[in-house]
This record gives structure tokens, C-alpha cells and sequence, in this order.
């Protein structure tokens, strides 16, 4: 997206770290609200440019998938050189190498130890800095291509780092990566967009002001409508022909929870829009107790929640569209969500986009009736953030970590993390800004691990449920270990076995598709907040 906030990668492909930032790079820095800048000369030609970047770009590649599976060296496949195009973004460069990564991972199920595991997770983290944050991110795919997105930045409508809005996103999609991907490139821009033409972004502060909410709840479902309407236009017209309406109803036909945190620095005021079953937790200092404790910003919504259950019954009340046993809305495990177009769409819709553009089959029996079922409007909570000796910090997650961790054991295992560790560590390394100066202060050298003789004392608590058919494992506070910099690999790690080494091992040996049984996509933001990085921003 445009904005303006320092976004450090720490995806690491080869034993030193490359961390890119458009500050650091000497990269314009890009907006919302001002005008794009104008596009440059010409250059005389890109044919060498092409060929060094393919080059360079297959070679890294390379290297990585050696190196960290000790696999044959030339054996990434033409499928991901065919993603490696010139003038490609530093950050677009980056998942491609990951995917390469993963994918050669998939295919040859290599038994992964500490070292290659901790590898797995590094190179889908990261750090994002704005004057009053710093936020921790980790992501963990369990498919192929990962269907979980993330995002951070700024509005800069101030020009002012001290007074620009800040978000941070996670789309969790599902039936693909089409929605989560696309709600990435333009959700954040156009909450901000309305945000900006309705006066919200400078308004005086009232306490959930309904002028700010139904504004974001508008963008939510404004965007929504696009997705739907345009893919329905496309089946029912005959738009373009049968490649451009398939390419056209993909993000609709697909699905995308969506949870996005804005921040307001000035008034120190944090929102939490949700649509779907990703959560988010404030963790708050108690005085009283000495510890942090858990502030909800959002509800899980699906068929488990009464809040949805009577609204869907108030909605279609000769019907009986939630499983009550299994929680799901005519089959889907979220009750509002983006897309998933079969679920919003007449049946008749449906059925001619499966018949004549390969469309998802319409749901059996004539069971969607009064469509829609599933909306996207989000519910948009707010709380005034508290700093001080103990300021708050917020997790945002897809379902993925909140299936193993519960809300309470997070804020637990981000306070164990607090003991050891300062948000802004990583900060402190940064002592020029050249790009080569970068990789190397920024190189950190692997956790210490812990030997398994000295964890291996008590039960790995795992189970085997008949019901999902699958190992299932506990996760409580006695099984957490306090050993990696940045805090989304904390909980990541923590949420599969932590110090159960064992445990942790094989369920990040486990490859696509037996993965997707034990462990869904894990996406992580942990932000916090009341830390000074004036002088990195």
C-alpha cells in the first residue's frame, strides 16, 4: 500500500539478513494524499537490467533452497523463475524467494531440526516502525501459496509522523489467496481515503463516535460490494469473455476475514474493525495483580457466537442457515467475511458461473434461499492506549494461532518475552544508513537453544482427536521458552510446542497438504506501543 511508516523485513534466505526500507534506501516515500510523483525518463534500455535481476534473483534462490535443506542446487523449477520479472519490488522479490523456499520445502519434506526450523520462521518476520509503535510480525504458511496476507503503515495526511494515523492488517483468507491478497492492496488505502474525505483523520475526539465507525464500517462494505457486484456483472454479461470473467470472479469466488487496528497518536486512541474469526487482545497492565491482562478489541463471529447466531436468525427466520453442532453458516466457518460469493449470490448466479466459468458449485439441496448470508461489515471497537512504566501492547492474529493459544496465554507469553527483551532491541543496530551497513548490524546470530535433555522432564501433553482425526496438543504458560528477538516468533514458536522441541520439530516438518490438518496459516502482528523511535523514523 502507500505509506509513509519505516517497514524493516527481517526475511532472512541466506545466513546474513538483507532488511529492506524505503527510508533506508533512499526510496520515495509514497501516500495516499498527495499526488504520485512524476514518472521517470526512460531509461535507454531494460533488456541488461532484466537479465541481471533474473540472474541475480535465480541465484539467491538457489543458494537458499541449498542451503537451508541441503538439497540438490538447481532444483527451484521453472514455475518460480517465471515469477522473477524485471523491475520487481524489494518486498515482491522477497515472497517470491520465500515461496521458492516453501516450495522446495513441499516437495522434498525435509526433517527439520531447531536451526532449519528457526530458519522457516525468520524469513517470514519482520519489524514496522512508526514515531509511537513498533510493531513485531511473523508469518507461518501452512498452504501453498500461503492464503493469510498482512500489511502496516501510515496515512499520511498530516505530513506529520506524530500525527499520522497508523494501521496494521491481517486478512485471513480462505478458497484461495485471491480475496486476502487483493484486500491487502486496497482495503487499508480506501478505509483511509474515506477516513480523510469525511474529516475523521483531524475531527475533535468523542468516544466511539459514530461518524468515525460507520465510516469504516462503509469502506468495509463499499469495497465488499465491488468485489461481488463487478464478479456478478462479469458471469451474468458475459464480460470480456470466458478468460477475463474467470480472472474477473476469482476474488469473489474465493474468500477473506479482515481485521485492521488504527491508531490515532495524538489522542492516544486505538480502533479494532473485525469481519471474520482473526482476533485481536489488548494486553493492560494491572497494578493490582502485577501483571498484564486481557482487554478484548474483538469477538470471533462465527455460528459459536449468540450475537450472530440471533442475528442471522432475525435475517432469515424460516430458516435455520447455522450448524449449531459445528459452528458453521451453511457450511463456512465464519459468519461475515469478503467475497465467498456463493453464500451472497442467487443460486441461479451461482450455478452459471460454475457451469460456464468454472465457478464452486452452487451449495446442494437449494440451500441458500434469501442470500446473502454472510456479510462484511465489521465491528469496530476502540480504547484510549495507556503507556507509562507498563504500556499496552496489541495482538493481532489469524485463527491459526488462536486455534492452539488462548487470548488470556498470549498476553502471558508476549509479558514473558517483555521480561527479557525491549520492543525497540533491534533498533539499537542500526548505526548508518547504507544498505550494506543494514545487512550487516542488523545480522543476528541464531537463539540459544536450550539441549532437549534439559526440556524433555515432563509430558509433551499431546492427544489424538478421533473427531478432527488428527494430533492435537495442549498449550499453557508451563510450556513456553523465552529465547528469539522478535516477539511474533515468540508466539509463533510458542503456539506449536515451544520448549517441546520434539513436538515443535515435526509440526514444522509437516509439508502441504498433510500440514493443513495440524496447523491452518499462522499470522501474526504484535504492536507496541508507548516507545520513543524518533530518531529511526
Amino acid at each position: 500500500m502507500w505509506v509513509r511508516s519505516l517497514r524493516l523485513s527481517s526475511r532472512s534466505l541466506t545466513r546474513r539478513r538483507i532488511w529492506f526500507s524505503r527510508k533506508y534506501t533512499n526510496a520515495e516515500h509514497k501516500t495516499y494524499f498527495q499526488n504520485p510523483p512524476q514518472p521517470p525518463a526512460k531509461p535507454p534500455s531494460r533488456i541488461l537490467r532484466s537479465i541481471l535481476l533474473g540472474t541475480t534473483c535465480l541465484g539467491l534462490g538457489a543458494y537458499a533452497h541449498s542451503w537451508i535443506y541441503d538439497l540438490p542446487f538447481l532444483d527451484l523449477g521453472a514455475e518460480v523463475v517465471d515469477e522473477l520479472q524485471a523491475g520487481i519490488d524489494a518486498e515482491s522479490l522477497q515472497d517470491v524467494m520465500s515461496f521458492a523456499v516453501q516450495a522446495a520445502a513441499a516437495i522434498h519434506s525435509p526433517a527439520m531440526d531447531l536451526h532449519r526450523a528457526q530458519e522457516i520462521l525468520e524469513t517470514r518476520s519482520g519489524y514496522s516502525v512508526t514515531s509511537q509503535t513498533v510493531a513485531h510480525t511473523c508469518q507461518l504458511a501452512s498452504n501453498i501459496p500461503c492464503e493469510d496476507t498482512m500489511s502496516s503503515g501510515s496515512y499520511t495526511f498530516f505530513n506529520d509522523p506524530s500525527k499520522d494515523w497508523c494501521e496494521w492488517a491481517i486478512f485471513d483468507g480462505h478458497a484461495g489467496p485471491q480475496t486476502s491478497g487483493l484486500l491487502k492492496k486496497m482495503l487499508p488505502g480506501k478505509v483511509g481515503e474515506e477516513l480523510a474525505k469525511t474529516q475523521c483523520l483531524d475531527r475533535p475526539y468523542s468516544p466511539n463516535d459514530s461518524h468515525v465507525i460507520n465510516t469504516i464500517k462503509k469502506a468495509f462494505l463499499s469495497f465488499d460490494r465491488e468485489i461481488i457486484d463487478s464478479a456478478r456483472e462479469h458471469v451474468e454479461f458475459y464480460k470480456g469473455g470466458r478468460a477475463q470473467t474467470i480472472s474477473a470472479t476469482a476474488a469473489a469466488h474465493a474468500g477473506s476475514c479482515a481485521l485492521l487496528a488504527l491508531f490515532d497518536p495524538v489522542r492516544s486512541i486505538l480502533r479494532v474493525a473485525n469481519t471474520g474469526d482473526s482476533r485481536a487482545v489488548l494486553g493492560r497492565w494491572d497494578e493490582e495483580s502485577k501483571r498484564y491482562v486481557v482487554e478484548a478489541m474483538s469477538t470471533d463471529q462465527t455460528g459459536f457466537n449468540p450475537k450472530e447466531v440471533a442475528r442471522l436468525k432475525e435475517e432469515h427466520p424460516d430458516e435455520q442457515p447455522v450448524d449449531t453442532r459445528t459452528g458453521r453458516v451453511f457450511g463456512i466457518a465464519v459468519s461475515r467475511a469478503f467475497g465467498d460469493a456463493r453464500w451472497k449470490w442467487p443460486n441461479e448466479v451461482t450455478r452459471r458461473a460454475h457451469e460456464l466459468f468454472c465457478g464452486p458449485a452452487p451449495k446442494p439441496n437449494e440451500m441458500i434461499k434469501t442470500p446473502p448470508y454472510l456479510t462484511a461489515e465489521p465491528e469496530v471497537t476502540e480504547t484510549k492506549i495507556q503507556c507509562g512504566a507498563h504500556p499496552d501492547f496489541l495482538i493481532m492474529a489469524s485463527d491459526g494461532l488462536w486455534d492452539r493459544l488462548s487470548s488470556e496465554d498470549a498476553v502471558a507469553c508476549v509479558q514473558l518475552w517483555l521480561e527479557k527483551n525491549r520492543p525497540t532491541d533491534f533498533l539499537e543496530k542500526l548505526n548508518d544508513n547504507s544498505v550494506t551497513g543494514l545487512s550487516e548490524k542488523l545480522h543476528s546470530e541464531m537463539p540459544t537453544f536450550s539441549s532437549v535433555s534439559d526440556l524433555s522432564g515432563e509430558d509433551d501433553d499431546c492427544y489424538y482427536d478421533p473427531e478432527e482425526g488428527c494430533l492435537r496438543w495442549n498449550v499453557s504458560p508451563k510450556h513456553f521458552i523465552n529465547e528469539d528477538e522478535n516477539c511474533g516468533i515468540h508466539l509463533v514458536k510458542n503456539a506449536l510446542g515451544g520448549k517441546r522441541r520434539d513436538l515443535f520439530t515435526g509440526l514444522m516438518s509437516v509439508q502441504p497438504p498433510l500440514s493443513r490438518y495440524v496447523r491452518d496459516d499462522i499470522s501474526v502482528h504484535v504492536i507496541f506501543f508507548g516507545v520513543d523511535t524518533q530518531d529511526h523514523v
